[in-house]
């Protein structure tokens, strides 16, 4: 099979398109032959090596092959796994195992998939699970009501296409931050107001949010705090190193003056949440944000493409193998 490998930390240029064996699953595993992969911004960190890559791994990648969210059909079963089997379309995050994701096959646990549904793409299932659990599992820190103002920080990206949505649909008033390229396209998903960060600081223009989610967080604790409401709340996903300590540090301190909740978000995959994102989308309440598709030759590509920063949305990965149940040849093709 074809994977795109990686043995040192670099740039996406350093990737190689390589053939690989098949790999057999596991007890407790499937193996998925893929049709789509998405990318996060996890998959850029842990290839070029940021202070955040490296944790756990500070001089080589831990693994060969990136990609965590994943769509594809279950080819074979290993023993323990009654859930699934061959035949089915799955979809789920890899980042709990051993990832994987960037590559025609993978053996993955099968309690990180779920069902996808009929009506339900391969390439927009991709698209879900990292990104959507991050923006349902970082809104519902706060039981949000009609009317609540909250702040999207980055909300171009995969998080903040699918928050920007399931906030709109709890009703709240919803201000978009991002870079000006994409003030459009997050104003058409239902963002009442954007925000330039090149122009505009929004801890520094005096208006308050009951929930600020913050997926690029590079401020201080006593910036954020002075941007909630009485009783607020941020939830901060990523950002730098500094904040992130800060935040986890300093948080609860600063925020009890005024009953105000600063925290970070721990990501934990599960079943059940990628059913209810499933659900939404199915329902028409929910739509993942492609920004671009690319072959996995052109995998490199794909990745400059999320670190350049432009990407509205999701950037997908498709496979060249058929969406097929047979066994595949184990000969490294």
């Amino acid at each position: 099979m074809k994977a795109l490998i990686y043995t040192a930390y670099g740039p996406p240029e350093t990737l190689r398109l390589e053939d690989v064996p098949v790999p057999e699953p596991e007890a407790g595993e499937v193996l998925v032959c893929i049709v789509a992969a998405s990318i996060n911004s996890w998959d850029w960190d842990l290839m070029v090596g940021s202070p955040l890559g490296r944790i756990g791994s500070p001089f080589k990648p831990p693994r060969k092959v990136l990609g965590a969210d994943i769509a594809g059909t279950v080819v074979s079963v290993g023993t323990g796994v009654e859930r699934l089997k061959p035949g089915d379309a799955v979809f789920g995050d890899l980042s709990e195992g051993n990832w994987g994701g960037f590559a025609e096959y993978v053996a993955a646990k099968a309690d990180a998939l779920a069902l996808k549904p009929d009506t339900l793409g391969f390439a927009e299932a991709a698209a879900l699970p990292q990104a959507g659990l991050l923006a349902l599992k970082g809104l519902q820190r706060r039981a949000l009501k009609a009317g609540d103002r909250v702040l999207l920080n980055g909300a171009g990206g995969g998080v903040g296409t699918f928050a920007i949505q399931i906030a709109k649909a709890a009703g709240a008033h919803v201000t978009a931050v991002d870079c000006a390229e994409k003030r459009e396209t997050l104003l058409a998903l239902g963002a009442d107001r954007f925000i330039d960060y090149r122009e505009d600081d929004f801890t520094a223009e005096g208006e308050r949010y009951d929930l600020v989610l913050d997926v690029v967080a590079r401020r201080s604790v006593f910036a954020f705090s002075r941007v909630l409401t009485p009783g607020g709340h941020l939830v901060v996903i990523g950002g730098s190193i500094g904040t992130l300590l800060q935040v986890a540090a300093l948080g609860s301190m600063v925020g009890r003056k005024h009953g105000q909740r600063l925290e970070l978000l721990m990501h934990k995959p599960a079943v059940a949440d990628l059913d209810d994102l499933a659900a939404r989308c199915v329902k028409g309440e929910l739509k993942p944000v492609i920004d671009s598709t690319w072959p996995l030759a052109e995998g490199a590509a794909a990745l400059r493409r999320l670190g350049d920063g432009l990407a509205i949305g999701k950037v997908v990965i498709t496979m060249p193998t058929p969406e097929a149940t047979g066994t595949p040849s184990r000969q490294s093709s």
